[in-house]
């Protein structure tokens, strides 16, 4: 099945951004990636594989291209994963840098109501129907 149709045909079609996570080896990494898995989750993005994306492994590099947004979600200041989508030849995603959110890289505990808050954040910078907004947050 195709994640990205060319042309849906109504809302319960319509294409989801694609989120990446830089899930490195930190707590940052560990709740960017969980961040990134409750998108998915709530149905606001579709998580892609960003080692899929620096390998460039086709059917997932295609699948981030055809995605009407990308969001990046790094955990650290060393930002790799925006530095790999660059090196991809990607521009112009959105991205969300949980160190300006006040997550410290070894410090943070990982619990649901931390990724909750940081996925509300990320869900912000993306373009989501208001009404599936308003039924993820009641």
């Amino acid at each position: 099945m195709d994640d990205y149709p060319e042309n849906p045909n109504s809302e319960a079609h319509r294409p989801l951004a694609c989120v990446l996570a830089c899930s490195g080896c930190s707590r940052a990494g560990e709740l960017a990636d969980k961040t990134a898995r409750r998108l998915n989750e709530l149905g606001l993005a579709k998580m892609s594989c960003l080692a899929g994306v620096g390998g460039r492994v086709k059917s997932i590099t295609t699948t981030v291209q055809r995605a009407p947004e990308i969001l990046m979600i790094d955990g650290c200041p060393l930002e790799c994963g925006a530095h790999i989508l660059r090196l991809a030849g990607f521009s112009g995603f959105k991205h969300i840098k949980l160190h300006e959110l006040g997550v410290r890289k070894h410090d943070n505990e990982v619990n649901d109501t931390i990724v909750q808050s940081l996925a509300d954040s990320a869900a912000s910078l993306l373009a989501v129907p208001k009404t599936i907004s308003e039924t993820v947050t009641k």
